[in-house]
């Protein structure tokens, strides 16, 4: 708050002053009062005016500047009214009433969108678990009947059980207490899990797995990375080249962490792209060219590492290769021997 805005509120009272100042000097000076007395009193009245406004502009400036660095400083802003002083004057009365009727109007509404957001999350979590039931009854079938149709549904069914999946991860990751158990885990036992669940798919493709055994464990979700890796799968699949595609898992230990790098040899990432893989909703060249991407995967994958206090980084070059490093930062989550 500028000094000019705080004199302006006292101008009314600075110009009913000077009108007071000037019919008072007339009337003096009409009962023939001389003008050094007149002065005199005219002198003391601004004196005692300049006191005041001085006095009262300071305290004003001061509270407000108070006020804006307690609301600066409050990571919950909206409860600001409920921690500020007692308000001094009738104005500020009135206005911190505002404040606190505007504060538990807000909060019924957002306690009321939170309550509704729950139960949302939990209807599509039961969903989720109720359509893996004929989902596993289907893939039953399929392994029970063995043919060139029942490949190619398992092929399919694997897509609909990775999209259910993502659809389960994203509920959840709002709130990953619920479902976060960090242990040490071997990076092989994850890797091997992952390539297990999309074998049909890597097998349909014609996909060659490499993956150089490694002993190394870090401390994490085993089900968080293993879905994590499944993505990571998925879309090197997706976008992978017509003659002889790959997937190389690769572990290395690095002074201050250990990275897990996925690495394909397909299409590659546009270099205008590779900086927005991680944003919700984009796809990018090679999305609208297949008409098939949601911009979803990788933006989940990114978004789990963040609570995982992991991170995701990749590397691509156009009709050569893209590779995704996961690293797992020495300290709580990692184990380096």
């Amino acid at each position: 708050m500028k000094i000019t805005h705080l004199i302006k509120d006292h101008m009314p009272s600075i110009r009913l002053n000077v009108l007071a100042m000037l019919s008072f000097s007339v009337f003096l000076y009409a009962v023939n009062l001389s003008g050094g007395v007149i002065l005199i009193m005219l002198t003391v009245w601004v004196a005692a005016l300049l006191f005041y406004y001085g006095i009262s502009i300071h305290q004003t400036r001061r509270r407000q500047l108070y006020l804006l660095d307690l609301a600066e400083n409050l990571d919950k802003k909206y409860l600001l009214a409920e921690i500020v002083s007692e308000p001094y004057s009738s104005d500020e009365t009135v206005f911190h009433k505002l404040l606190t009727m505007s504060g538990k109007s807000m909060m019924e509404q957002v306690g009321a969108a939170n309550r509704e957001s729950h139960e949302y999350r939990e209807y599509v979590e039961q969903w989720i678990h109720d359509i893996k039931t004929p989902i596993s009854g289907i893939r039953l079938l399929c392994d029970n009947n063995k043919s060139e149709w029942t490949r190619t549904l398992l092929a399919e069914l694997e897509k609909i059980d990775h999209l259910v999946e993502q659809a389960l991860y994203y509920a959840r990751s709002e709130d990953t207490a619920k479902d976060y158990i960090v242990r040490e885990i071997p990076i092989a036992e994850m890797v091997h899990a992952a390539i297990r669940e999309n074998k049909q798919m890597l097998l349909n493709n014609r996909v060659l797995i490499e993956f150089e055994e490694s002993d190394l464990s870090v401390y994490t979700d085993r089900k968080w990375i293993e879905f994590i890796l499944g993505q990571l799968i998925a879309n090197a699949v997706q976008y992978r080249r017509d003659n002889k595609p790959v997937i190389s898992f690769a572990v290395k230990q690095q002074h201050n962490g250990i990275s897990l790098i996925v690495k394909d040899n397909g299409i590659g990432i546009a270099e205008s792209d590779l900086p927005r893989i991680f944003e919700k909703g984009f796809t990018g060249e090679n999305g609208r060219k297949a008409k098939k991407s949601t911009g979803f995967g990788l933006y989940l994958c990114k978004r789990l590492c963040d609570k995982l206090s992991h991170s995701l980084s990749a590397e691509s070059e156009i009709g050569a290769y893209t590779s995704i490093k996961l690293f797992f930062p020495k300290g709580t989550f990692v184990k380096v021997d």
